[in-house]
């Protein structure tokens, strides 16, 4: 009995990951957008406490509603990068990017990393976790090269919010258990099993990150209810509509 008890665990554990990870080429991806980087000029920039950031679309999701399907129809609207929760894991954990830069700064600027924490996040960054730390300057670094859309980690808590279009993604227990069914090709019922743990995970995650234990609406400057919203493009569009006038691009 206790075999197969930790045989279903197992089998959820790979079926939410495979989930997060789809078919994209995680690493290789992580790896072509650190690439991009000058860390010279990041490292420049950053030490002269330059927190300018390019704007930045940040979409916050209900695990199953089809956030990242959006995201990838705006990025690809807006000619702009998508980088999602398993990717800015990748390069926070497993790329030199982070680890050397903060090093560096370490090395160089004690107590570098805090000022400039707090210069973004003012009293918030004192109660950041080490893992929470290394998301922002991941995400920051990220931002800090070009126009950026992220998908998950609350990464619209951790930029500065005159520089966010953010965007919220809801949807109903039915309706995510569906898509999940549809995507890991399981059953309704271990659909939801899996969506009730991956929003447990993603509770914690943010009480721990973010100190946060709900998303209220006014931390969005959208909301979007995918039981009622079903075309992607039309939503894709406002999104655009409204980040442009937002930034008064053209």
């Amino acid at each position: 009995m206790m075999a197969n008890k930790n045989q279903t665990g197992k089998d959820m554990d790979r079926d939410i990951e495979t989930y997060w990870k789809g078919q994209r080429k995680i690493s290789q991806l992580a790896m072509e957008y650190v690439s991009q980087m000058n860390l010279d000029d990041i490292r420049q920039k950053m030490e002269t406490l330059n927190a300018e950031i390019f704007p930045a679309i940040c979409f916050s999701r209900n695990i199953g509603v089809g956030a990242l399907a959006l995201a990838e129809i705006v990025g690809k609207n807006l000619n702009r990068r998508v980088i999602d929760r398993q990717l800015i894991e990748y390069i926070s954990n497993d790329t030199q990017l982070s680890r050397e830069s903060i090093q560096t700064f370490d090395e160089r600027r004690p107590g570098w990393l805090k000022e400039i924490l707090c210069l973004l996040l003012g009293d918030r960054a004192f109660d950041l976790t080490d893992y929470a730390r290394q998301l922002f300057m991941t995400a920051f670094f990220l931002a800090r090269t070009e126009e950026t859309i992220f998908v998950g980690r609350g990464i619209h808590l951790m930029l500065p919010r005159s520089k966010v279009f953010s965007v919220r993604c809801i949807g109903s227990m039915d309706l995510r258990a569906r898509n999940i069914a549809k995507t890991l090709a399981v059953d309704e019922k271990k659909a939801r099993q899996i969506i009730m743990q991956t929003d447990q995970e993603q509770a914690e995650f943010f009480r721990k990150a973010h100190g946060k234990t709900s998303a209220p609406a006014h931390e969005f400057d959208m909301v979007l209810n995918f039981d009622y919203v079903r075309d992607m493009d039309a939503a894709a569009n406002a999104i655009g509509t409204l980040y442009h006038s937002r930034f008064n691009q053209g």
